[in-house]
């Protein structure tokens, strides 16, 4: 695990410490479902990486459509989804997370009767955003990090520190969509934030992990 030591940490932060990140996002649900559902008729093969140590993690079938994917932007993403891309780059803090292999920002769509072992964040430098677009109308499904259980509500982003054990289960007929994505810790100051990247950009270099 990549630890930075001095941030603090909770299972569920309050929405009210990202005002203007959850003002953004409700604001412009309906856009970003919109270029969702685009993008889903224009390239419906997920790019979740089925060798990837995740697949161990999940059974039934989840699907990524990733913006961020292990740090990297991609280029097709925001080709077909614009708004979206401008929504999560808007983000003044904190920020995007990108630049680390542990970095991601994907529509994650979790079909019917699918569900998410138990498993922790490999690093304490990021916390995740969950923004539920669509939902399914009735059953079971929600996620329950360290001890608390959580129930997406459609248009309610809900903040969590991911380094705590946590599971995720959908356990109804219907698709649940949400727009996942990671944000830098807001206690990381600009310098370690660049100094952060700048190691894993000469970890890359100098091949210790894959580009």
């Amino acid at each position: 695990m990549f630890f930075f030591p001095g941030l603090n940490t909770q299972p569920v932060w309050s929405n009210d410490l990202f005002p203007d990140i959850v003002q953004t996002l409700k604001e412009n649900k309906s856009v970003i479902l919109a270029e969702y559902q685009t993008l889903l008729k224009n390239c419906p093969k997920s790019d979740y990486e089925v060798e990837d140590q995740h697949k161990r993690l999940h059974q039934g079938n989840w699907d990524w459509h990733s913006y961020v994917l292990k740090g990297n932007r991609q280029a097709d993403f925001a080709v077909h989804c614009p708004q979206t891309v401008s929504i999560l780059e808007s983000f003044q803090f904190p920020r995007l997370m990108t630049g680390t292999p542990f970095s991601f920002a994907f529509f994650s769509t979790m079909h019917p009767n699918t569900s998410i072992n138990s498993h922790s964040s490999p690093c304490n430098l990021r916390l995740r955003c969950h923004f539920p677009l669509l939902l399914p109308k009735e059953g079971d499904l929600g996620i329950r990090i360290a001890d608390k259980t959580v129930r997406w509500q459609e248009g309610e982003p809900i903040f969590f520190d991911d380094c705590y054990d946590h599971e995720v289960w959908n356990k109804t007929n219907e698709s649940r969509v949400i727009l996942l994505f990671d944000l830098w810790h807001p206690e990381l100051v600009p310098d370690e934030i660049v100094a952060i990247q700048a190691m894993f950009d000469e970890a890359k270099s100098k091949g210790w992990l894959k580009k």
